[in-house]
């Protein structure tokens, strides 16, 4: 007779290509989890509805993976009203859904798992220690949800070695060196604020034959703002408009009824204001009873002081994602997959596409080393961004294009009057 003994192993399933590889452990039953099995049944029904987050990994299972290669990692950051404010749990809410999704997939990403870490703000003072810390970690990439002001504060410390920083907004991030080259390590969902200059290039093209007036109105002491107004003068001469370019002495000036009576004789459309909200204001005031007064465009974010002015026209690329339909039925599936319900939706597709453009880059990169990533990230196609379809400009670092809606002030509010598709400029000198 021959005795036969009960064995246990642990051991990889072998698999090969791009198929996750993960521990596959034997089938024998240990004295705990017979004991699980007799859990009862009120006590599981109750867990079945208990709505949470999914929670991040036990230590071990997490070391385990990094360290057998099956699980590269990604960090977060909150929102500036952090974790659990509505941008937060929406935002967290996509992440875990499109996380899910990987693990559940047979394929996963390049063949692995990608684990998202919820870590808490930074500032400054913490920047180097962070970074530092990440890269102690093998964390391959930071997803941040906190506005693009952070950009500022890691800028100098990622360097060459990274991790890869990706913002979901970032709008008014300037994260070019002296030459005009991003960041190799620093991307955004947004376009940069420059995009004002394609932006009304392209809505004047809309709206006046060629050969129109067009009105400039820039501050000749801000390095910026004389540049904005310097470029789009060019575009508008490049679209076959006529150009009147006015400056201002340092953001103010005691009259503008000079500039008001220039830009009226010379029969100008519009006028676009690069000098601030309250040089805006001062115009609109000069104007509003004049006949044959010039449009009153603002080359900056929307923003409250506005909504006194009648008639002031802005442009917005965040207002097509606030009020996109598309999002409304990611909710519903993060809502159906996770119970979280979905109160920001806009924060939720920003979160949900910026994680398809880092799976993307594993994927091209098959590695988690932040070099390869940063190669890998400004190629990216068709990332879906709600209704709205991506794709990354390698020159900037940033979407080649986005829906940018046309908003006039009536009533004390914005009220859109036009979307059009605009493509962010490259480098202005």
């Amino acid at each position: 007779m021959v005795a036969h003994q009960s064995r246990r192993a642990c051991a990889s399933d072998g698999r090969k290509g791009l198929t996750k590889r993960r521990p596959v452990c034997g089938t024998g039953r240990s004295p705990l989890s017979v004991s699980l099995l007799r859990i009862p049944v009120l006590l599981v029904l109750f867990l079945l509805f208990v709505p949470a987050l999914p929670a991040l990994s036990a230590p071990s299972d997490l070391i385990v993976g990094v360290e057998d290669g099956w699980i590269w990692q990604v960090a977060l950051l909150p929102p500036d009203d952090g974790w659990e404010s509505d941008a937060g749990r929406s935002a967290l809410g996509a992440v875990r859904y499109a996380e899910r999704k990987v693990q559940e997939s047979p394929d996963g990403v390049s063949g692995r798992d990608i684990r998202f870490h919820q870590e808490e703000s930074l500032d400054e003072a913490s920047a180097a220690a962070r970074v530092e810390d990440w890269r102690k970690r093998g964390i391959s990439a930071v997803l941040s949800f906190a506005g693009g002001r952070e950009i500022a504060f890691l800028r100098p410390h990622l360097g060459e070695a990274g991790p890869v920083f990706l913002s979901a907004f970032g709008e008014t991030a300037n994260i070019y060196n002296g030459e005009g080259v991003p960041d190799t390590m620093v991307f955004a969902l947004d376009l940069f604020r420059d995009f004002r200059i394609a932006a009304f290039t392209a809505y004047a093209a809309e709206l006046f034959p060629s050969g129109s007036v067009l009105a400039v109105l820039g501050d000749k002491l801000d390095p910026a703002l004389e540049r904005y107004s310097r470029n789009l003068g060019d575009m508008f001469f490049d679209r076959g408009f006529l150009v009147a370019h006015f400056w201002i002495p340092g953001g103010g000036m005691d009259s503008f009824k000079m500039i008001e009576s220039e830009a009226i004789a010379s029969g100008a459309k519009a006028l676009v204001s690069w000098a601030g909200s309250m040089v805006v204001r001062d115009v609109w005031r000069s104007t509003r009873r004049k006949s044959n007064a010039f449009e009153i465009w603002y080359g900056g974010v929307p923003q409250p002081l506005l909504l006194s002015f009648n008639g002031v026209v802005t442009a917005d690329q965040d207002y097509p994602v606030r009020t996109d339909p598309a999002l409304k039925s990611l909710g519903r599936d993060i809502w159906r997959r996770h119970n979280v319900t979905v109160k920001d939706p806009a924060i939720a597709g920003r979160a949900y596409a910026a994680c398809q453009w880092l799976f993307d880059a594993f994927k091209r990169a098959g590695s988690p080393v932040p070099a390869a990533l940063a190669g890998m990230l400004p190629l990216a196609e068709k990332l879906a961004f709600g209704s709205q379809t991506l794709s990354i400009n390698p020159a900037t670092h940033r979407p080649a294009e986005r829906a940018v809606a046309f908003m006039i002030v009536e009533g004390r509010e914005f009220h859109p009057v036009k979307t059009l598709l605009v493509r962010g400029p490259d480098y202005l000198p």
